[in-house]
């Protein structure tokens, strides 16, 4: 393992993006901050994207502490085309639960630690985030400047939404038609494709059936596991509209998790 480094300019390995189905790994502790820990390298997701961020533990040899978020800082803009909001690099926190913070006194610099994730919320946020692009893809085929105006998305484990401007409100038909297309569309159950845009690794395509959507979030590699797919819309006051997905049959299948010990 390479020598941690406090710059600034250092950046958090990102394992999840090189197997996603790792459940623990080891790795060193790079800094120790008020209510967090940075590591040289992570499983843990962190907030991003509208995909809520990965819970689990960090074993020190003093003791294991729990983490309830992970979050990410200082990264720098992607700037491909058709990318938005994404960043580069940055550094990744996870943030300690409050009844654990009394042991970051003895946390040193330099540190042997292993990470590991609860594997059963990263699998429904997993699933989750899948279905979102389902509901997207169906609500653009139908209202093509849905894309244009996007206001975001919410990740949840047992449940997804998009937020939308609209000149007029989404009619009872149009939602029906859009959980009808997005259930077209998982039906057909084909390879799920996400991979990093020109070897950038923060810049990742999600690929099915011709459509592409730009997102880093962690995704099934089918959409067989949703099940089908329940959709309702919210209005949220004037020109604004949200679709909420729901998947009430959906299978959480978590026995490809394995540890292993990248760094």
């Amino acid at each position: 393992m390479n020598t941690p480094t406090n710059s600034i300019l250092r950046s958090t390995h990102k394992l999840y993006y090189k197997d996603q189905y790792l459940r623990s790994t080891h790795t060193k502790v790079v800094r120790v901050n008020s209510e967090s820990v940075e590591l040289y390298s992570t499983i843990a997701y962190p907030e991003g994207g509208g995909q809520e961020a990965d819970f689990g533990s960090i074993e020190f040899p003093i003791g294991t502490m729990r983490f309830i978020w992970v979050k990410k800082l200082y990264g720098t803009p992607i700037r491909l085309d058709g990318f938005k909001g994404g960043t580069l690099g940055g550094v990744i926190l996870h943030v300690i639960h409050p009844d654990d913070l009394y042991f970051l006194d003895q946390v040193m610099e330099g540190m042997n630690v292993r990470v590991t994730i609860d594997i059963f919320r990263r699998q429904r946020l997993t699933l989750s985030h899948t279905a979102s692009h389902f509901l997207y893809a169906a609500a653009i085929s139908l209202r093509e400047e849905l894309k244009q105006w996007t206001l975001g998305c919410h990740i949840k484990e047992d449940s997804s939404r998009f937020d939308f401007l609209v000149e007029d409100p989404l009619s009872s038909d149009e939602i029906v038609e859009i959980e009808r297309r997005a259930n077209v569309l998982i039906t057909c159950n084909e390879v799920i494709k996400h991979t990093a845009v020109q070897e950038v690794e923060d810049a990742r395509m999600w690929t099915y059936q011709g459509i592409n959507i730009p997102c880093g979030g962690t995704h099934l590699e089918s959409p067989l596991l949703i099940g089908h797919l329940k959709v309702r819309r919210k209005r949220l006051g004037k020109a604004k509209e949200r679709l909420i997905c729901e998947f009430p049959n959906a299978v959480i299948d978590v026995s490809r998790y394995h540890e292993c010990d990248l760094r």
